[in-house]
């Protein structure tokens, strides 16, 4: 009897590969398991998703595979299900899904060997070579090596084509092959002692909340929930989830959306609760990272707790997933493999059964809605103790600094008091301006406009940071006038300092204080009183250990306002509750002061007063009358390449196989998307949307197929 294999590859390709199996490997070859095979010109590693008895429909001569790694497979039937639902939803990549979900132990190393060929060793002698040519022939009589030595010894900057254009002509012969290695075992660990303490704090509404949720962990089935309430009543509610799972022996896993969360959780788990739990984020050295693994591979581990990548952490059991500042986008990953891991974290607990719990106060718009609608929104009594901010219209005041900001100011500094002076906006200002002709200097990658930083008198692009001197004139009308526009977070500073010159005042944000050391440092000069006013952007706001402060003032947040993104006043309200948070001392003597130019939009006014609900019926409302999610369902395909008439065909040929597939698909684009990669490549967005989710999936299916250009989608979820 034939054996076939179905077989992925860690690439960026959405489809699989039918192999045979030779009779030898029969035995070995399971789901799950890692093997190397031919594809292409190449030899890969792959993963083998399912085996076949049946021959394929067609009669071909397939392939066969030539090693399987694994004695055990080191993918389980949960992580192989999860991560299949996740590429079939996002239409991203199977294998590199499943690559996300090793150790670094198992990672792939590619090996090439380049030998002269009998011709090359010919046309060399007669010196019938080119000169590139003949220094790689002259390296490679001796004898082969590989192509990182030839780049490094014999010079050519362009060595992997000069390599490609001599194996076609017969000269040279690449052998290359991809080896993995065999998992590593890591010694057991075993936690230190922790101080168990079983307070957790929690009102009348967070034991309600836990009991219901408990009650639905006890039937074994999947049950979502959505735990709507401050951080405190969230925690509470969160650390008795956790204790009911451990003593039911069951998994949990933790999710938070950014890095500085995850030692003050480490913490809170360690002194709260007598629990092993892992920490899994992109900050981990391959070791750590390898340590970790091997801990939850070994049930040595009764939490998962991290960022977005602990979802692909191999925890089976699982019996609660905990998703917590559901409204963060950090969740989001943009490059391929594309996933969102919110919609991830729901087919995750589904495949397990377990309970999924979110949680915010400042909830997603969908999100809330849906947990709304459909019934399962647990919300928590509100302590009311957090003030409401002080709008001051900008439009009255003459100064960058409103006359009501300065006079608080001025009384913390008599005082003693620190302050805290939002402005999301880098650089000194967002570009430069000829008045005489219009001209705005851009950047040649990106072609947006260069944010001009005063203290470095250079012009950056902050997407893809590249950056030139200040010019001088007017390259266009040769004008000696360029004059700054859009304030940024320098220009900030620098008035702060020409109105308070004894004071003590430093900038925060991801230009001035680069690194982790730089950061901790400026943030403790703080803690201990050194600074009087921190002037800083978003990246400030979500700094942790940072005490809170008396005065919080917050220019110009309806910047986020001006982005062509039916989100834009969501993103408003959320980062103007982030940055209010520093404000709430808990002694009522706190004071927030937010400048803008749009006191009556929705976004700011509810923000300041801090009511989501009230945010929420108006913004709800909006969405409804444009058709924008949840009332819709939307999807964000981008095409990326460095052949921008390449690239814009296939976005063409996309866009019109969708409207054929279905009239009620509504196609936006293409279009090109702000900034580019680092890397040089372009990116041209499409995006759809309908009342017809079902329709989505179906044109998605039939038109993303014949598109053979690297890509990503991001759906609504």
């Amino acid at each position: 009897m034939s054996l076939f294999a179905e077989v992925v590859f860690p690439l960026p390709l959405s489809q699989s590969f039918l192999y045979a199996v030779p009779p030898a490997l029969a035995g070995a070859a399971k789901p799950g398991s890692r093997i190397r095979a031919p594809l292409g010109s190449k030899i890969h590693l792959g993963f083998i998703v399912r085996l076949l008895e049946e021959s394929p429909s067609q009669i071909v001569q397939l392939k066969e595979i030539l090693e399987v790694i694994d004695d055990i497979p080191t993918i389980s039937e949960e992580i192989l299900s999860f991560t299949e639902k996740l590429s079939s939803f996002y239409f991203s990549s199977w294998g590199e899904f499943l690559a996300a979900s090793l150790p670094p132990s198992a990672a792939v190393r590619t090996a090439t060997k380049t030998t002269l060929t009998d011709k090359g060793r010919e046309l060399f002698k007669a010196g019938k070579l080119s000169r590139d040519e003949g220094k790689v022939a002259g390296f490679l009589q001796k004898k082969p090596y590989s192509l990182v030595f030839l780049r490094k010894m014999a010079g050519p900057k362009n060595m992997s084509q000069l390599a490609a254009r001599m194996e076609k002509k017969g000269l040279i012969r690449v052998e290359r092959e991809s080896k993995a290695l065999r998992p590593k075992t890591e010694a057991r660990m075993t936690p230190g002692p922790a101080q168990l303490e079983l307070d957790f704090s929690a009102d009348r509404s967070a034991e309600r909340a836990a009991s219901e949720i408990l009650r639905a962990m006890g039937r074994g089935e999947f049950a979502p929930f959505y735990v709507f309430g401050r951080p405190a009543g969230r925690q509470a509610v969160y650390l008795r989830l956790l204790q009911q799972a451990m003593d039911r022996s069951k998994k949990a896993l933790y999710l938070v959306p950014e890095l500085s969360l995850a030692g003050p959780l480490q913490a809170v788990l360690e002194k709260k609760l007598s629990i092993r739990a892992v920490f899994v984020h992109g900050g981990l050295s391959d070791r750590a990272r390898e340590a970790a693994w091997q801990r939850i591979k070994g049930h040595d581990a009764d939490a998962v707790a991290g960022l977005r990548s602990a979802l692909f952490s191999p925890a089976d059991g699982l019996g609660l997933v905990i998703v917590d500042d559901e409204h963060d986008d950090s969740y989001l990953q943009l490059e391929s493999p594309a996933y969102d891991a919110r919609r991830g974290a729901w087919l995750r607990a589904a495949g397990a059964k377990a309970v999924l719990v979110y949680g915010s106060s400042t909830p997603s718009i969908e999100g809330f809605y849906h947990a709304q609608k459909e019934g399962y929104l647990l919300s928590l009594d509100d302590d009311g103790q957090a003030r409401q901010a002080v709008v001051v219209d900008d439009h009255a005041e003459k100064g960058l600094i409103s006359q009501k900001l300065k006079s608080g100011l001025h009384e913390r500094l008599a005082s003693g008091k620190p302050s805290v002076v939002f402005l999301n906006r880098r650089g000194y200002a967002s570009f430069l301006f000829c008045p005489s002709c219009g001209y705005v200097p851009k950047c040649d990658r990106c072609h947006i406009s260069l944010a001009y930083h005063k203290k470095e008198e250079r012009l950056v692009c902050h997407y893809c940071r590249d950056s030139r001197p200040r010019i001088s004139a007017c390259p266009q009308c040769g004008s000696k006038v360029l004059e700054p526009k859009g304030v940024g977070v320098e220009a900030v500073e620098e008035e702060l300092r020409r109105l308070f010159p004894q004071a003590r005042i430093a900038c925060f944000d991801s230009d001035r204080v680069r690194g982790r050391i730089v950061r901790e440092r400026t943030l403790q000069k703080f803690r201990e009183r050194k600074l009087d006013i921190l002037v800083g952007t978003q990246l400030l706001a979500h700094q942790s250990g940072l005490s809170p402060v008396s005065l919080v003032g917050i220019l110009n947040p309806e910047a986020l306002l001006a982005f062509s993104d039916f989100r834009a006043a969501e993103r408003t309200f959320l980062a103007l509750s982030f940055m209010m948070r520093l404000a709430d001392t808990g002694d009522g003597a706190s004071q927030v002061l937010i400048q803008t130019a749009f006191p009556d939009h929705h976004s700011i006014r509810e923000a300041a007063r801090r009511d989501y609900r009230a945010f929420f019926q108006e913004e709800i409302r909006f969405r409804r009358l444009m058709n924008d999610p949840p009332f819709s369902a939307l999807a964000e395909v981008s095409l990326f390449g460095r052949e921008l008439r390449s690239l814009a065909e296939k976005a063409r040929e996309f866009s019109g196989c969708v409207k054929l597939c279905s009239p009620d698909i509504e196609v936006l684009g293409p279009a090109f998307a702000p900034g580019a990669l680092a890397s040089g490549e372009r990116r041209i967005q499409v995006i759809l949307r309908t009342q017809k989710p079902e329709l989505l999936d179906g044109a998605l299916r039939s038109c993303l197929g014949g598109i053979k250009v690297k890509k990503t989608v991001l759906r609504d979820s």
